[in-house]
């Protein structure tokens, strides 16, 4: 097995998300095939066009994607145990939404997409990502030469309170701004509400109630 075909191989390995495999079986995509629209939305913000046969997975924790990277590397013996002084390996399940992976070239490209449909990110979060992913890929995304990788936010709509000074530079766009594809999302979806005996919210109140409903059965 040749190092430039080892790193897919890794990724697929490693991928071990019961909800990938149920989603995959039950949809009748055990490979989880992304459709061609999807691909053609994200192929212009990573430069070059998403083969149909790229690996694709949901949830996918941040220790598989370092530990596949490392041990498809020129630095990675055969046997372990390796290093960990970086704490890259941990016990976390830190993950992200959609990952996205090919060969072009000489070169694997990995795609991780991070989507919010009804709420949107907070800048906790963000900053804990783009930490980790520093770590991983080195703040000019160029710690493994073989690997190039990109980050992409999907939502309705786009973000516009992040904070991304601590971002490295390969995770946003030039002028600063992050990579960024719209997400469809149905019409009228609803969510439940705590709330007191006049539907008013209240986090602590001893009714509930869905706020627009009638509207949305409507619609």
């Amino acid at each position: 097995m040749t190092q430039s075909h080892t790193f897919i191989k890794l990724l697929k390995k490693f991928n071990r998300k019961e909800r990938f495999l149920l989603i995959g079986w039950t949809l009748g995509n055990p490979r989880f095939r992304a459709s061609k629209t999807f691909l053609k939305s994200i192929s212009p913000l990573i430069g070059t066009e998403i083969p149909s046969d790229a690996f694709v997975a949901m949830d996918y924790h941040l220790t598989w994607l370092y530990a596949s990277v490392f041990l498809s590397s020129a630095k990675a013996g055969t046997t372990g145990p390796y290093s960990n002084k970086q704490k890259l390996i941990t016990g976390t399940q830190e993950d992200v939404d959609l990952l996205i992976a090919f060969r072009r070239g000489r070169t694997h490209r990995v795609v991780m997409l991070e989507a919010k449909g009804a709420t949107g990110w907070t800048n906790k979060q963000a900053r804990s990502k783009a930490s980790r992913l520093t770590k991983i890929f080195g703040r000019d995304g160029k710690r493994w030469p073989s690997i190039k990788p990109h980050f992409v936010l999907a939502s309705p709509r786009e973000p516009q309170q992040l904070d991304l000074k601590v971002w490295p530079g390969w995770m946003k766009r030039p002028d600063g701004s992050p990579y960024w594809v719209e997400m469809p999302m149905p019409k009228g979806l609803v969510k439940t509400m705590r709330c007191d005996s006049g539907s008013h919210s209240d986090a602590d109140g001893e009714f509930w109630t869905v706020p627009g409903l009638k509207q949305a059965l409507q619609e």
